[in-house]
């Protein structure tokens, strides 16, 4: 497992070069490979989950500080900034809904994973992330 983690960056890259070339190579396999989306993105968010050493979760309800980050980033700057960036998409209400899901959702396990990669605490955001959602 801790090799896997080492190169976790270079596996989901091979993953997505993989999947492109399969789409280019085969298209016609998308309909069927699209039922095993779900089951894999719950073997994912599983194997996230295992990570985090449950016990210590109640620590970044009690850091003061965090929490507060958490807010302010969560509920102020995140949604200035995704404005900014949504005025410069197309008028499709589509994009703009996708736009807006994708970056005001931070509840989801990207989230975690991307902070545990770079250096953050999986541990404080998985605690927290009932105040995000």
């Amino acid at each position: 497992m801790e090799s896997a983690e080492r190169h976790q960056i270079a596996i989901y890259l091979l993953a997505l070069a993989c999947a492109v070339l399969l789409g280019l190579v085969a298209p016609r396999t998308g309909p069927t490979l699209e039922h095993a989306i779900e089951p894999v993105l719950a073997t994912l968010l599983y194997a996230t989950f295992l990570q985090v050493p449950f016990t210590t979760l109640t620590r970044s309800f009690r850091d003061g500080r965090f929490l507060g980050a958490v807010l302010v980033v969560n509920f102020l700057l995140v949604p200035v900034i995704v404005w900014g960036l949504t005025l410069m998409l197309p008028a499709d209400r589509a994009v703009l809904l996708g736009v807006l899901l994708v970056l005001l959702t931070p509840c989801i396990d990207y989230v975690i994973v991307f902070a545990g990669l770079a250096g953050g605490s999986g541990q404080r955001l998985l605690a927290v992330s009932q105040l995000r959602c």
